[in-house]
C-alpha cells in the first residue's frame, strides 16, 4: 500500500513503542509525551515521538532536522471556518518569532487541486511551509498524530518535545512566548 502513496504522502514515524522479542512496551518517549500532558485527554496526549514530512515545494522536514527550534505543527483546511479564524494570529507569531527559532508548519486536510491551493495561499499572504495530507484524517501524518478534528496543533519544544496539543489564542501566545524565551 505505501508504495501507492505519493512522495508528498509518505510520513515516516517511529512510534512511542519499544518493540522486543517480548512484544511491544512504552519506550521513553510515552513518558515524556504522557508527562507534558498529565490531566489532559488521551486523545489530547498522543503524538509519535518522531515524525517526517515533504511540504508542497518537495522539502522534507523532520522532528530531527528541527531540533534547536520551536516548533507549531498546525493541521487545518481552507474550508475550515474555525481554522481560517487562527490564520491572523499564526501570521503575528510567525512574524514575531520566525527570525527567533519558531518554525510553523501548516499541515492541510484539503484536497483542493495543488494549483488552487498555492493560489489560495498567496492570496492569504501564508509564508510558512505547508504539507498536504488529501487523504484527510486517514491520511499518514494525521493519523500518526490522532487528529480527530481541525483545527489540531501539537507545539514542540526545541528539544523536539511535545509540550503542548490544540492550543488557540492568548494560550498558544503565552505558550509559544515561553518557549521561545528558553534556551
Amino acid at each position: 500500500m505505501i508504495a501507492h502513496l505519493p512522495l508528498a504522502a509518505l510520513v515516516v514515524v517511529a512510534s512511542a513503542l519499544d518493540v522486543t522479542s517480548e512484544g511491544a512496551r512504552p519506550g521513553p518517549a510515552a513518558a515524556t509525551i504522557a508527562d507534558a500532558h498529565a490531566g489532559q485527554t488521551p486523545r489530547e496526549s498522543r503524538g509519535p515521538e518522531a515524525w517526517a514530512a515533504v511540504d508542497i515545494d518537495g522539502r522534507p522536514w523532520t522532528d530531527r532536522r528541527l531540533r534547536g527550534r520551536v516548533v507549531l505543527l498546525d493541521f487545518w483546511a481552507t474550508w475550515c471556518a474555525p481554522c481560517l479564524d487562527d490564520l491572523p494570529r499564526l501570521k503575528r507569531l510567525h512574524a514575531q518569532h520566525a527570525s527567533r527559532g519558531l518554525t510553523i508548519i501548516g499541515v492541510s486536510l484539503d484536497r483542493s487541486p495543488l494549483r488552487d491551493f498555492r493560489s489560495w495561499l498567496q492570496r492569504q499572504g501564508i509564508a510558512w511551509p505547508q504539507v498536504r495530507e488529501i487523504g484527510l484524517y486517514d491520511s499518514p501524518l494525521a493519523r500518526a498524530f490522532d487528529v480527530q478534528a481541525i483545527p489540531a496543533s501539537f507545539l514542540f519544544d526545541r528539544e523536539g518535545r511535545l509540550q503542548a496539543t490544540s492550543l488557540r489564542g492568548e494560550a498558544l501566545d503565552r505558550r509559544v512566548s515561553a518557549l521561545m524565551e528558553t534556551r
